[in-house]
């Protein structure tokens, strides 16, 4: 029983050591799409408030 949770633990020190090089990188991309996200969400809601079309509510167009 031991084997498996060895293995389970030296699989896992394996990946750790492949994603040690990527470091902050990832970080920093997951706050630059929250700001790309968060910023077209603003803009979205006062476009829509001013009258603007929301698209977003629209359902599929089906294929014909």
């Amino acid at each position: 029983m031991d084997a498996i949770w060895y293995g389970i633990a030296n699989f896992f020190e394996y990946i750790f050591k492949l994603a040690e090089p990527i470091g902050m990188s990832v970080d920093i991309l997951f706050i630059i799409i929250g700001f790309i996200g968060t910023f077209f969400w603003l803009w979205y809601t006062v476009h829509v408030k001013k009258g603007g079309h929301n698209f977003m509510a629209d359902s599929p167009k089906e294929k014909a």
